[in-house]
């Protein structure tokens, strides 16, 4: 097309500004078939005054007139930023000077119409990379400064090339301190002056980065900095001998690591050794006194009158009196091993005779006959201890730990506040193991046992589900705690039976709920070693009808212990069915991250020991910790044990996922909660027939 009648397109418009307009004809027509829009133009102001009308891609103009055209100001001005190919005559001194005047491309007269269009593609071509160069560009810079890791590129000389404000943030600096081409000694020389170094001379330090770089694979460390922080390192070379590194500040995750593997060991209220790691310890003393012969002491003790106290002053004395007494404990001990079982049962290992352990436990006895002042209270609290000693009374934990138990029992029967050696004789309550275990036997015959269930609920307070919860009321005894006798169940084969029965019945109540709750329910770690448990499951779920992913299966560290790798395989069964797992009463007896990191399981349940002592800062400590950690590695974490609104508050600011306790509900008969499970309540039921 000619100039007349120029309007604005949204099509792909090129310029053709040749002196003679009648010799460009053949090419705007062949750049109009191939697709393009064309108007030509010569060099007069009254046609160049058009070009500030236009949405120009690309210019095409006649050497012979390109510094009229570049002369007109306001034009050149539309025109300086848009490609232009120069039509130039044969001789070489015209591409020079059409390149010189910023020619993206030269086409050189006579104008062959094949290459005129491949030009003219090329251009276009080239300008859409470009674009999406610009784009990539434009993303990466922006991912680059965004990710929260710090990232850096040095070139074969050990100079910068690139990096993005995180990498000084990381080190301390400021983040126009590191420029690109700095070495990475001047950049080392910065993070020295700050503190922001590992604990090694700076020549030292270079000459180790030396060592990582010759490296051709990828390479992964963490190092602490004078400073206290933790840094972690992935390094890689690239192919002209440079490298790319991340770093990342893992400063929080290890110390949260170190708070969880302190939690493992140690109990969260005193900070004594737990359970776990009384019986690591007991397991030494086994190896290295049988080896050698000699004998040791198991002491088990607990208060006379606490239950009496912490009833009368409340829960919190009570927790002061318990770390009170920890403290009084560890130093009278004489460097005995000092760990709190739960509750007010604490436990004593003892290097040396019976004389010795007689003394030790004598010694402990009186001190506890005395008065303590606890928060302006006085009070005697008293304590009777149990002691068995090894190998006379017993060549394995289990049995030195329930000996000990069994004297304790016998201390506390002869009136409290004296220490009695294990006798034979003692093992009256063993006999009453005995019985209850065969009264257990009646109960699964009888159906005395039942499936209770407790709802879990989102932190903000949506009931997402229901633990199903064993209980057995006894025609003598009347209700029997499941600390009782889940732990008998266990010693035998009847945790087998028991718990496929609550398995089944869990599952069929909950697959003819109307609304598709979830129901979690606990296995024991003898439902690991025996049988097919995953095959059980399966058939369970076939039978009822229950959805997989409406099932939840809860089990402690406990079921990793004994065979890491069954327990392991087992669990890779179950969550193929499509079931989902959780990691039960975390931070309590063996807690791992190695378990973790071992398993994709699908949630963290925190112990409500922890939460029950959440006023405490160590408790309030070890919480964030684990939340922070289930956020980490993206897992929903409930909070177990909740009864009252400042722990939920607290669970919620955390932003804890999902809360279990008595503020939510108790456990009781499913019928207890038809409303919340989609069923009209049985009151209503009864209203409707009358």
């Amino acid at each position: 097309m000619d100039t007349t009648g120029i309007a604005v397109s949204p099509s792909i418009l090129i310029i053709i500004a040749e002196g003679d307009l009648s010799k460009t004809l053949p090419w705007v027509k062949d750049l109009e078939a191939a697709g393009y829009s064309c108007i030509r133009l010569s060099s007069r102001p009254a046609q160049m005054s058009h070009v500030s009308r236009l949405k120009i891609d690309l210019v095409l103009l006649d050497s012979t007139i390109s510094d009229e055209f570049n002369g007109e100001t306001d034009v050149y001005d539309k025109l300086v930023n848009i490609p232009a190919v120069h039509i130039v005559s044969p001789d070489a001194l015209s591409r020079v000077k059409a390149f010189a005047a910023g020619a993206v491309d030269c086409i050189v007269k006579p104008v062959a119409a094949e290459e005129l269009l491949t030009r003219v593609r090329t251009q276009f071509a080239l300008r859409a990379l470009q674009k999406q160069l610009d784009l990539r560009n434009m993303q990466f810079a922006t991912t680059l400064e965004n990710i929260g890791q710090g990232v850096c590129f040095f070139d074969a000389q050990q100079r910068l090339i690139l990096s993005n404000r995180r990498y000084a943030e990381v080190y301390g600096l400021a983040p126009e301190a590191i420029r690109p081409a700095m070495t990475l000694s001047e950049i080392t020389d910065l993070r020295y002056a700050v503190g922001a170094c590992p604990a090694v001379a700076h020549d030292e330090y270079l000459a180790w980065c030396d060592a990582v770089n010759s490296s051709t694979s990828p390479q992964n460390w963490s190092v602490e900095l004078k400073s206290g922080k933790v840094i972690r390192i992935h390094h890689e070379r690239t192919p002209d001998g440079g490298w790319v590194s991340t770093h990342e500040d893992v400063t929080e995750h290890r110390d949260a690591e170190r708070q969880i593997a302190h939690l493992a060991l140690h109990d969260p209220l005193t900070d004594l050794p737990n359970r776990a790691a009384l019986k690591e310890q007991l397991h030494s003393l086994l190896v290295v006194h049988g080896a050698q012969g000699s004998e040791f002491a198991v002491l088990c003790l607990d208060l006379d009158r606490f239950k009496e106290i912490n009833d009368v002053f409340g829960h919190h004395l009570g927790d002061v009196l318990l770390r009170a007494v920890a403290d009084r404990l560890q130093n009278v001990a004489d460097g005995a091993f000092v760990a709190r079982l739960g509750g007010d049962e604490f436990m004593l290992l003892m290097e040396g005779d019976a004389h010795s352990a007689a003394e030790l436990a004598d010694h402990i006895v009186g001190v506890f006959n005395e008065d303590m002042e606890i928060d302006g209270n006085r009070m005697r609290v008293g304590t009777s201890i149990g002691v068995a000693m090894f190998p006379t009374d017993g060549d394995t934990d289990v049995k030195l730990m329930g000996n000990a138990d069994a004297a304790l029992y016998r201390a506390k029967a002869d009136g409290r506040g004296t220490a009695r050696f294990f006798e034979p004789e003692m093992d009256q309550r063993l006999r009453e193991k005995r019985a209850l275990q065969r009264d257990l036997h009646v109960a699964i015959a009888q159906q005395q046992l039942a499936v209770f269930y407790q709802p879990q609920a989102a932190t903000a307070g949506e009931v997402v589900g229901f633990e199903a919860l064993l209980r057995w009321q006894h025609p003598t005894r009347g209700s029997v705690s499941p600390s009782v006798f889940i732990p008998i169940a266990e010693e035998g084969s009847l945790m087998i039976e028991i718990g496929e029965w609550v398995l089944r019945e869990a599952c069929r109540e909950a697959a003819s709920w109307p609304r598709p709750l979830k129901v979690a329910i606990n296995l024991s770690p003898v439902q690991f070693k025996h049988g097919d448990l995953p095959g059980l499951v399966h058939s369970v779920l076939l039978d009822t009808g229950l959805s997989p992913d409406r099932l939840e299966l809860e089990i402690t560290e406990g079921v990793l212990i004994d065979d890491f790798h069954r327990a392991l395989s087992i669990l890779r069964r179950l969550k193929a069915l499509g079931v989902h797992i959780a990691m039960d009463d975390f931070g309590t007896g063996y807690s791992s991250l190695s378990y973790l990191q071992a398993f994709p399981f699908d949630k963290i349940k925190i112990d409500q020991s922890f939460v029950r002592n959440i006023s405490q800062s160590q408790s309030a400590a070890i919480i964030r910790a684990v939340i922070g950690l289930g956020r980490g590695l993206d897992l929903p974490v409930i909070a177990e044990g909740v009864e009252s609104k400042d722990q939920l508050a607290f669970l919620a600011q955390e932003m804890c996922d999902q809360v279990q306790g008595y503020l939510v509900g108790r456990p009781y008969p499913i019928s207890e909660y038809a409303a919340l499970v989609g069923r009209e309540p049985a009151s209503s039921r009864l209203q409707v027939r009358s």
